[in-house]
């Protein structure tokens, strides 16, 4: 007899507490180990120095008289090597007092997102009667590219921001940006009283596209609680919110996370948000629609997160079952979504809003499929639709949301084109920045703005301006495990336009 749903729960989220306090302990550990040897260094040092003080205070007759044998201390050594494996084995017996609040043993009621919010990601979207579906051959398998997030720390980030258009103005509104969503995060590791989860999954990607960790001086403990504030929220609860959005998102983040850090905790909760994402994809289409529902209807803005999701996920090394059927089934959701002229639709044939013109581009391209004719007609499409006039206007949140995806899709499309878009693009945004740090968008006339619009507004113009360095400007995959018929195509390293040299190894 299968065991009830609330006891697996309970054993899942058990087991998630163990890993996590395992983690905690280590880190203890780890930092107890190094005054501990220092202590057993000198210990040995002071011991030597005394024996030679001793040795050279002796008179000495002959070179045989000063042999080691008269040397020997083999009645002290027996008592020195215990007191030193008493305090080496003091490191490993400490345990530390580790403080976990209390969290619902029973599935928690899944929170309905705002509605405000669905709107505000899938944009306005008018729906065209175009018939001219472009045909599609089976796709190629999306593929994990060692060190695609290799160029997020150090001297690589500044190499990759000077290469790629980047500049000192873009990476100090960044930094202004991190610091102004670190005072706004909650005790709990959250952003926001409204829609917390997506915030703080957005909030947490700002922070990894800079290569932000635990470990790092400035922000390590802001990106640490946002960790397991999610972790813990994914572990508690059947599914994130309830249109699609926050779960993807969230499932988006702790893939991002476990990438860069590789923490043991953050596997479990990721694999387990992954599954939600591969049960609600529709069988027919392969896309995803609002509450992951299986019926006709599809939505390409909230499947645009499910997507990053997981690549995110496949980067890391999760192993859920289906993960690579699920991104295969993706890329022929995307292709058949995109219509006459490259444009992409919302939920039905026609041309959805730039937002969703930029997340099908984007999301094909991190999907293997950038040399794609769709994913290129949609390159195509922004460059000459969209590159020359980005201007700050009232339109609300959908402008941040847009450029979003429209940035990202532009800096995989090629260097010229991304260089017609970013030399517009990253001046309105710098000169639009508010001087603490934040970003918020003019409302139109007699619209009120959201609580969370000003974390939303900054998370996303900051992920835009973290796109020089956030992953390697690059759609192509590894050989060997690409499909036999797109081998020429997609591992030929030749590509003019881009002029990248790829890291393969």
């Amino acid at each position: 007899m299968a065991e009830p749903e609330a006891s697996v729960a309970q054993n899942a989220f058990e087991e998630y507490e163990e890993i996590l306090e395992e983690y905690q302990h280590r880190e203890f550990i780890d930092h107890l180990k190094g005054p501990a040897v220092s202590m057993l260094v000198h210990i040995v040092l002071v011991v030597l120095a005394f024996f030679l003080i001793v040795r050279t205070q002796k008179e000495v007759t002959s070179e045989i008289e000063i042999s080691i044998e008269e040397m020997e201390i083999k009645e002290i050594e027996p008592k020195l090597l215990e007191e030193l494996q008493e305090l080496e084995e003091l490191a490993e017996q400490v345990v530390p007092t580790v403080s976990v609040p209390d969290i619902p043993t029973e599935a928690s009621e899944e929170v309905v997102a705002d509605t405000d919010f669905a709107e505000e990601m899938a944009g306005a979207d008018e729906v065209t009667d175009l018939t001219d579906i472009l045909s599609v051959k089976p796709s190629t398998r999306a593929l994990k590219i060692p060190g695609m997030i290799a160029n997020r720390t150090g001297k690589a980030r500044t190499a990759a921001l000077r290469q790629h258009g980047g500049s000192g103005d873009t990476e100090k509104a960044v930094m202004n940006a991190l610091r102004w969503l670190k005072k706004q995060q909650k005790g709990d590791g959250s952003w926001t009283q409204t829609q917390s989860d997506a915030m703080t999954g957005l909030a947490l990607l700002a922070f990894l596209a800079h290569g932000e960790t635990p470990d790092s001086e400035e922000f390590g403990m802001t990106v640490q609680k946002a960790m397991e504030y999610l972790s813990r929220k994914v572990m508690s609860t059947s599914r994130i919110g309830g249109r699609g959005y926050e779960h993807g998102i969230v499932a988006y983040a702790l893939g991002e996370a476990y990438a860069l850090t590789r923490l043991p905790f953050l596997k479990p909760p990721l694999e387990k948000a992954l599954d939600v994402i591969i049960r609600g994809q529709q069988p027919d289409t392969g896309g995803w629609d609002y509450s992951y529902a299986k019926g006709k209807r599809w939505d390409l803005s909230v499947a645009g997160w499910q997507v990053q999701a997981l690549k995110a996920g496949y980067v890391a090394g999760a192993t859920n079952d289906g993960l690579f059927e699920a991104m295969d089934k993706s890329t022929d959701f995307l292709k058949n979504v995109c219509y006459r002229g490259g444009k992409f639709g919302y939920s039905s044939p026609g041309s959805g809003s730039w937002g969703m013109q930029g997340a099908g581009t984007l999301c094909l391209q991190l999907l293997g499929e950038g040399r794609s004719a769709e994913a290129q007609a949609g390159v195509r499409n922004i460059d000459q639709n969209r590159s020359e006039s980005i201007e700050w206007k009232p339109d609300g949140n959908h402008g941040f949301y847009n450029w979003y995806y429209e940035t990202q899709a532009m800096f995989h499309g090629g260097r010229t084109p991304f260089r017609k878009w970013n030399q517009n693009f990253s001046r309105v945004l710098i000169r639009n920045q508010k001087r603490d740090g934040h970003w918020e968008a003019p409302l139109p006339k007699g619209r009120d703005a959201h609580e969370y619009n000003a974390v939303y507004d900054t998370c996303l113009a900051a992920l835009s301006l973290q796109v020089y360095y956030r992953y390697l400007p690059s759609y192509k995959m590894p050989k060997p495990t690409a499909h036999k018929q797109e081998t020429s195509t997609i591992f030929d390293l030749g590509d003019d336009d881009l002029g990248l040299e790829i890291d393969i190894d």
